[in-house]
């Protein structure tokens, strides 16, 4: 029986204004551990009286690390107790001085066991993770006394946006962030609630790109509209700036207008008339959880830009194609593709419908490159909207997650085991989630990146009621349907390069939405104490096996989950190690795979075995 209530995470409650270093510290190594487990296969499983024990063998540093374990998991993202010990071949040892030293021997190790993990290598990775834990550390400290807000039952859009306080909870270096200036934290980083307003350059109709599938509104008309509506704060925005002309209004983020503003060639379109600087104008825009897309819950889109910063694997940089892969896939949900919300009715793709930028000579890109996002999240229907991995992310110390709030409560209130709300939350859940996303992959060969981050439910009642997707650049289309898909749509993919080997599009899909999205919520269920996980691992079995008569060929995505004991998945760690840009380069070599177990096929049969049993 799963016990009823579980509230603490490490062995001491923080109180505010206390030891935000511990809590950054120990949760940076525990998400480094469980990537080091997961990349190499080191780890022994021991079971002691008091549940389990970890031994991870460090050959390279003469010891053994010993690890005594809260919550392990079958999806293989384990809790950890602290503080760690060590085994230098004479026993246990003492507790290890720091989190920080463990970490650094994580790396050695790691540097030691693979091809290329030069020195350079492991000490720019143990740099950024550093970084990273310093960024934690600020955060966690900045949000002690909003624990409500952060985890509370009822939340918005942006609440939920800007409560990432540790990030990617598989991710050896989830807050590095290089290329924000130290005292502008604050003003740009969505975990500190950061606001700011867009800088406007008015340029020359001569010298735009811009596309809009949207009926009659253009990318231009579009920006300008949002700023007539802001007008009220400034006036003269409605008559100088945004009446029909020969020029469209552009509006970037601060960090890359800095950016683009240093380029000659900018400079020569200055001089010429062809361009001008108008600097901040308009409403604030509040930083969401991916740092360069920006919301106001009264504008009708939501703008992402391009900005000069690399975060965790990536330098956040709109590519040409991915401006048009948005526009694309718009105008493809109006041919029959869309009957997917119809049929789906509680399924819901967030339109990219518009783009603008400026042509520079001789680049692809020229830093002006702008989404412009629908807002579907204004007003009222910001209301209880949340990224998932809002919901799943490991609290601050001496409270829970907010996926474990709302449970118990809704648990309290209908009289239930917090298992049996857990099995409807997730049911209802996979019904307007992976229902309609392997629906669209097998029909149609479309695969979504829906990881956890581009994933955001609207909640009713503590319940989900809708499911929105949410990513210009995630999208995936199979080879073997591109004469299907361009019968939809003519010379789909010649512009947004979106094609590829339904290999490719397998490996992405099942890493994206099962791996890191479905694995990842039952994870947070599990880690919360609400529920077995194995009893939604056989859930999520079930729906992918519902789909087995839409099987098609080539792809293995449905077969492969059902009935491999290892499967690849991506391997954070490693591609941090290698410094790998997952923006840049071919697909197929943008981040490091690596074979890991299958719990569908291996704690699901083991977890029925017992049973039946």
């Amino acid at each position: 029986m799963i016990r009823e209530q579980t509230l603490e995470h490490t062995e001491t409650v923080i109180e505010k204004g206390g030891a935000s270093h511990t809590v950054a510290a120990r949760a940076t190594l525990q998400s480094l551990l469980n990537a080091f487990l997961r990349e190499t296969g080191l780890g022994e499983w021991h079971a002691t009286e008091a549940g389990w024990e970890l031994h991870v063998p460090l050959a390279g540093q003469a010891g053994t690390l010993l690890v005594s374990v809260k919550h392990k998991s079958a999806t293989g993202r384990h809790l950890f107790h602290f503080p760690m010990h060590w085994n230098g071949g004479e026993g246990r040892g003492a507790a290890i001085g720091s989190e920080e030293s463990i970490a650094e021997k994580l790396v050695l190790e790691l540097g030691r066991l693979v091809k290329d993990g030069t020195p350079e290598r492991t000490e720019e990775l143990l740099l950024r993770i550093k970084e990273s834990r310093s960024r934690i550390e600020q955060f966690v400290a900045a949000r002690q006394a909003d624990r409500e807000q952060l985890y509370g039952f009822d939340g918005d859009f942006l609440s939920a946006e800007q409560s990432l306080l540790f990030g990617h909870l598989l991710h050896p270096t989830p807050k590095s962030r290089e290329g924000v200036p130290e005292h502008l934290q604050s003003v740009y980083s969505p975990e500190l609630k950061g606001q700011f307003q867009l800088h406007y350059f008015r340029a020359h109709r001569s010298i735009v790109l811009e596309d809009s599938s949207l009926d009659g509104i253009t990318a231009t008309e579009w920006i300008k509209s949002e700023l007539r509506h802001a007008a009220q704060a400034e006036p003269h925005l409605a008559s100088e700036y945004t009446e029909a002309d020969n020029y469209t209004l552009i509006p970037l983020h601060p960090l890359q207008a800095a950016e683009v503003l240093a380029k000659p060639q900018v400079q020569k379109l200055l001089e010429a008339g062809l361009l001008q600087d108008l600097g901040p104008m308009g409403r604030e825009f509040a930083a969401t959880s991916s740092f360069r897309t920006v919301y106001h819950s009264e504008s009708p889109w939501m703008a992402k830009g391009s900005v000069p910063v690399r975060i965790t694997n990536s330098l956040r940089v709109n590519k040409h194609k991915e401006l048009e892969r948005g526009v694309e896939v718009s105008r493809l949900l109006k041919t029959s593709i869309g009957e997917v919300s119809t049929r789906y009715p509680a399924f819901a793709i967030v339109q990219d419908p518009a783009f603008v930028s400026v042509a520079l000579e001789g680049e692809e890109e020229s830093g002006f490159e702008v989404v412009l996002r629908a807002n579907p999240f204004q007003g009222e229907k910001a209301n209880q909207a949340s990224l998932v991995a809002s919901l799943v992310q490991d609290p601050i110390p001496g409270s829970e997650s907010r996926l474990g709030t709302i449970v118990r409560i809704l648990a309290e209130r209908e009289g239930r085991t917090t298992e049996a709300v857990s099995l409807d939350w997730f049911r209802r859940y996979l019904d307007m989630s992976l229902k309609p996303m392997v629906w669209l992959y097998l029909t149609h060969g479309i695969a979504l990146e829906a990881h956890q981050q581009n994933s955001v439910v609207q909640l009713s009642g503590g319940y989900p009621e809708r499911y929105y997707y949410r990513d210009n650049q995630g999208y995936y289309f199979c080879n073997s349907l591109l004469e299907h898909l361009n019968a939809e749509l003519p010379g789909i993919g010649v512009k947004s390069q979106t094609f590829c080997d339904d290999s490719i599009a397998d490996e992405r899909f099942r890493y994206y939405l099962i791996f890191n999205h479905m694995f990842g919520l039952i994870n947070g269920f599990g880690t919360a104490g609400l529920a077995d996980e194995r009893l939604l691992l056989q859930e999520l079995r079930s729906a992918l096996e519902s789909f087995l008569p839409l099987n098609r060929e080539p792809s293995v995505f449905l077969e492969s989950l059902l009935t491999e004991e290892k499967l690849p998945c991506k391997a954070n760690l490693l591609t941090r190690l290698y410094d790998l840009d997952e923006l840049v380069g071919s697909l197929e070599n943008q981040s490091v795979y690596v074979t890991v177990d299958n719990p569908l096929v291996v704690e699901v049969q083991e977890h029925a075995g017992r049973h039946d049993s």
